[in-house]
């Protein structure tokens, strides 16, 4: 309704194709973030702060356009669309939002070595980045690797956010790969206080109630992971990830059953 009123609105436009995405009509939402690029892309703008004005326009047209791609799992198509935002981008915050947006495109691609170089990057333009520091932490001790270092970031983050619970399961999440699992378990209680309905909170608890022998504990959290995720859009949930739920819950629930004499 409010893009039949106001239809030069191209603010408007690119929510409604977002929208559209999220629905689950991708091609219609890619469609026509396309069609307001191909209309920008056309020089009628001769005015120097017009011309840096388009500029703009087009930078945000792109990068929506690659998060719908990327929700979509359109990875290659995201990163494309996240480069030439890059080439619309001027100076240093900008570019660090380059950066770390094609780290977060690269590390749901699976492609880790290019997130970690582009995580670099936006840090080397901004060192004190909560956010960055806890995403790169995050996907370091996720994958088991330089587990010191990524303590050390997700730490500095949460020095810079204290009442962030994404971070403090990021630090829960890699003192568990550490096998340090008092503090894992401290952190993550507390990132489940703040974010009860967060599921892979819920999973990263459930692995520690597992990995310490509460099993009856691990499977009421990956239950509850589980109801959470049927809940999440489609583009924010990586399939992989539901599907080594469902299976860590099968298997406690042998386990449990094995505990309890019904099962040998």
């Amino acid at each position: 309704e409010a893009v039949k009123k106001h239809p030069n609105d191209k603010t408007l436009k690119m929510a409604r194709a977002t929208l559209l995405a999220d629905m689950g009509q991708v091609d219609q939402g890619v469609a026509e973030i396309k069609a307001l690029l191909a209309a920008k892309n056309k020089p009628v703008a001769t005015d120097p702060e017009k011309v840096e004005q388009d500029k703009a326009e087009r930078r945000e047209m792109y990068l929506s356009l690659s998060q719908i791609q990327e929700h979509a799992r359109r990875f290659d198509d995201a990163i494309a669309s996240v480069k030439a935002a890059g080439e619309l981008s001027s100076g240093k915050e900008e570019e660090e939002a380059i950066f770390f947006t094609l780290g977060s495109v690269y590390e749901r691609a699976h492609k880790i070595e290019d997130a970690e170089q582009n995580f670099r990057k936006a840090l080397a333009i901004n060192p004190d980045s909560s956010l960055t520091l806890n995403y790169l932490g995050y996907m370091l001790a996720d994958h088991g690797v330089r587990l010191d270092e990524a303590v050390k970031m997700i730490t500095r983050a949460l020095e810079l956010e204290p009442q962030s619970g994404a971070i403090m399961d990021s630090l829960g999440w890699a003192y568990f790969k550490q096998n340090r699992f008092d503090l894992a378990e401290q952190y993550l209680l507390k990132a489940v206080q703040k974010q009860s309905k967060d599921a892979t909170i819920r999973d990263h608890l459930a692995d520690l109630y597992f990995k310490t022998n509460r099993t009856k504990q691990a499977l009421q959290e990956w239950t509850t992971a589980l109801a959470e995720w049927e809940h999440t859009l489609p583009g924010d949930t990586d399939p992989l990830d539901v599907a080594k739920v469902q299976k860590k819950l099968e298997d406690a629930k042998v386990k449990l059953a094995k505990e309890n004499g019904t099962v040998k």
